[in-house]
């Protein structure tokens, strides 16, 4: 409990930090995950898709936008440290006027976990958590009740944009920018906990992928973590490839869409290359 209570004093600082300063991380990057009559999938190894296709594919998830409160994005986003701590919480409803932070039930930390460690093996990222290293959450992971997805306290967010975010009733996440060069300086992800553990499962892997700096949908390459038209639970070969291009060492936050492009389509050819 000591963790949640240091939880809540956290999102107290964070909103009082927004009160007094301006230059606080503006929100960048968000999504919103429905899934309304997707078709359960676990995941398909068919055929590569061609050089041209991933590009395509990596140039829209990458600097497109689903949500109409931001824009499309003309320089790359993504983190640029080497660790990010994180934070698992459960909000519930204690009386109508505010909410309570528990620890995570440890099925759903699980899961997120799982998914983590499958991220950090394709980007070089590192995630610990958060109590246990002390630090200050970068990524918050929040599992509430479908009714209480609006109400979670994420401080820097419009109440518009957030009502944008929880309508469809599924899951969302919201990336913040202020680190070097523009990068990703920290992220929140909601989970609808009234699902079942399949969705819930598929939620977490589509947001914390997203979360990274891939915010946007797309139907061109299919199966695909990044359609709503598919519910995996593991990254398709073609979703690893975009993942590894983007946390590529020749990639960086701040780079222009040409160069980023130019660059993609360099790293995504070797990338098939060495799989044939």
């Amino acid at each position: 409990m000591n963790g949640m209570r240091q939880f809540a004093q956290l999102i107290e600082k964070w909103a009082s930090s927004i009160r007094r300063t301006a230059r606080f991380a503006a929100v960048v990057l968000a999504a919103t995950l429905c899934l309304a009559g997707a078709a359960p999938t676990a995941r398909a190894d068919g055929a590569l898709p061609p050089v041209d296709d991933l590009v395509k594919a990596f140039e829209t998830v990458a600097f497109g936008s689903e949500t109409k409160a931001l824009a499309a994005r003309s320089a790359l986003l993504r983190w640029d440290t080497d660790e990010i701590a994180v934070n698992m919480t459960q909000f519930i409803s204690e009386g109508s006027r505010e909410l309570k932070p528990v620890p995570a039930q440890d099925f759903w930390a699980k899961l997120a976990w799982n998914h983590l460690r499958t991220l950090e093996n394709l980007t070089g990222l590192t995630f610990v958590d958060s109590i246990t290293a002390k630090k200050r959450p970068r990524l918050t992971i929040v599992f509430t009740p479908r009714d209480l997805l609006v109400k979670v306290p994420i401080p820097g967010v419009s109440a518009k944009l957030q009502q944008e975010l929880s309508a469809p009733g599924g899951c969302y996440f919201l990336s913040f920018a202020g680190g070097r060069m523009g990068g990703l300086d920290r992220a929140f992800v909601v989970v609808n906990t009234d699902r079942d553990g399949f969705l819930i499962d598929h939620c977490l892997l589509e947001e914390l992928t997203q979360s990274l700096g891939l915010p946007n949908d797309t139907d061109f390459l299919r199966p695909s973590i990044f359609s709503d038209h598919d519910t995996l639970r593991k990254l398709s070969p073609s979703d690893e490839i975009l993942v590894r291009t983007l946390y590529h060492k020749r990639m960086f936050a701040g780079m222009t869409r040409k160069a980023a492009m130019t660059m993609a389509r360099l790293l995504i050819a070797q990338q098939l290359a060495a799989k044939r």
